[in-house]
């Protein structure tokens, strides 16, 4: 590889670096080229991406900054898992191949600035949805809301009732 291009896989990686959410290293070893398009097609659904560079190229691109804890990590072939919106949907898609065939074997996940094991993926590919929390969290809020309300209605509804039965009984009495 030429110095040129070198430099441009680096500032690749670094801008990549800089927009991801959440990033996996695996050890592609082992996958098929068949293999390899399903992941990257599966990944590219979840707007995540699957790279494959040299480990030194990877060392300079993250160098500086948040990733250094990755660094320890950077042996034998290394794909990189970006992931751009979801930091979690990478895991659910490695976590379904793996399931399957085996592979890609995970060597560490960042994610939020903390370093993860594989053994985490699990966890992490069994979690619910961003959409589905969220629906639960507005779902929590206002059940307690429309509690109140039809707690209200009914005191509402055995008042009119009060006040109708005092309305008859002045009416006969009358």
């Amino acid at each position: 590889m030429l110095k040129i291009e070198k430099k441009k896989t680096v500032d690749e990686l670094r801008e990549k670096f800089s927009l991801t959410t959440s990033l996996f290293l695996t050890d592609f070893r082992g996958l098929n080229v068949d293999q390899m398009t399903d992941l990257r097609r599966d990944l590219k659904e979840k707007k995540a991406e699957y790279r494959i560079t040299k480990n030194t190229l990877i060392r300079l691109a993250a160098k500086e900054g948040r990733f250094e804890g990755i660094l320890d990590y950077l042996e034998g072939p290394t794909g990189l898992v970006f992931s751009f919106e979801d930091p979690v949907s990478p895991a659910k898609v490695l976590y379904e191949i793996y399931r399957k065939i085996e592979k890609p074997k995970i060597k560490i996940i960042w994610m939020e600035g903390k370093l993860l094991r594989e053994s985490q993926l699990k966890s992490l590919a069994t979690l619910p949805s961003k959409e589905v929390i969220l629906t639960q969290i507005v779902v929590g809020l206002n059940s307690p809301v429309a509690t109140l309300v039809g707690t209200l209605q009914g005191v509402m509804r055995n008042l009119v009732g009060v006040l109708d039965a005092v309305r008859e009984e002045r009416s006969k009495a009358a």
